[in-house]
């Protein structure tokens, strides 16, 4: 950002950095947002533009989002002197941990932003298409761990013992009644363990297990009950096998949910002007998550989703996978989508 004269503001103890880009008038602030981490996955790829750090690759893309903001930055430079307010570029680190953005957020890195704009490349869209829509489009993501406590004996006396993983199991298959019989059929909710660790010998009653999920949904409410309603469960279904259980429960990130109209016209605008009129696509809302939503919690906010497969040059592997690749050519388009969401966020008189 320095060598093209834009002022960067670091925080203590956080990697990455904010850039301010101030008009020729006076007006509003928008910020545009970047993630930049890279994930521990042993990239495949052959070529030039591949990895030269053994077991870590850019396997969702976030290379390109900082590419893409560092054109944005560079096309808003140029017209600098007619923009009417300021431009914050948002360079942030720890997006795949979980609620890094909240460091953002406590730094004080939002407290003059009247409107943030983000987007995600998106291996399931094809390149030249991209989708920006009202409603929910990522879920929650929180995390859970249970211990199952019980008392050990031996394996020939299993009478003399409360087995934790016995009771374990069964804590496992109870806590899908949150999904099936606590949860309205048409709230999307996903209750997953995903770990169970116990037992040190074959012989020998267990006496502690822990498991570890991840719970995901849309419904911000029944969101904060949930926990309640997982530890009435694991309570009693141990109890019944003479255990005892302690829930830890943790708040991750929360959905990403598009509220703001005026937002996502914009933003669809934008994608018409670089992509095309016809450049708008569908996309069912997904599972996974984006601590960006944390940003949506304080700011008026957009989030959306840039196409980047391409099948006739053989771009198809999913996010994640270490043959995770992107159609290239899309890039400067995608720059521009930042930018001009910029431009026309500002000269609105919204």
């Amino acid at each position: 950002m320095s060598q093209i004269d834009i002022p960067i503001q670091r925080f203590d103890g956080l990697t990455g950095c904010v850039g301010t880009l101030k008009g020729g008038k006076p007006g509003k602030t928008v910020m545009l947002r970047a993630d930049i981490d890279a994930l521990p996955i042993q990239e495949i790829n052959r070529g030039e533009n591949v990895s030269q750090n053994k077991g870590v690759m850019h396997a969702c893309g976030h290379d390109c989002h900082m590419a893409m903001l560092l054109g944005a930055a560079k096309i808003l430079k140029a017209c600098q002197a007619e923009l009417p307010g300021t431009v914050k570029f948002l360079f942030q680190m720890g997006e795949e941990i979980g609620v890094e953005s909240r460091k953002y957020i406590k730094v004080g890195a939002l407290n003059d932003v009247d409107a943030l704009f983000g987007m995600h490349v998106w291996s399931q869209l094809d390149a030249g298409t991209a989708n920006f829509e009202m409603g929910e489009r990522m879920a929650s993501s929180d995390r859970f761990e249970i211990t199952v406590s019980g008392k050990d004996a031996y394996g020939t006396q299993p009478q003399k013992g409360c087995d934790a993983i016995l009771a374990a199991s069964a804590v496992i298959s109870a806590l899908q009644a949150i999904t099936s019989k606590m949860n309205a059929p048409d709230n999307t909710l996903v209750v997953t363990v995903g770990m169970l660790n116990g037992g040190e010998n074959a012989d020998f009653i267990c006496d502690e297990v822990k498991l570890v999920g991840t719970v995901r949904t849309f419904d911000k409410k029944f969101r904060k009950e949930i926990p309640a309603k997982m530890d009435r469960i694991i309570s009693h279904v141990a109890c019944a096998y003479g255990c005892k259980s302690v829930l830890n429960y943790e708040f991750l990130p929360s959905p990403v949910i598009n509220e703001h109209r005026n937002l996502v016209d914009s933003a669809q605008q934008a994608v018409r002007n670089q992509l095309g009129p016809n450049a708008l696509a569908p996309m069912t809302k997904v599972m996974g998550a984006e601590d960006f939503a944390e940003f949506m919690e304080k700011v008026p906010a957009v989030f959306g989703f840039l196409g980047v497969r391409n099948r006739a040059k053989g771009i198809v592997c999913s996010q994640h996978h270490p043959a995770f690749r992107v159609d290239e050519d899309v890039l400067p388009a995608g720059a521009a989508i930042y930018s001009d969401f910029a431009r026309l966020f500002l000269n609105s008189k919204i």
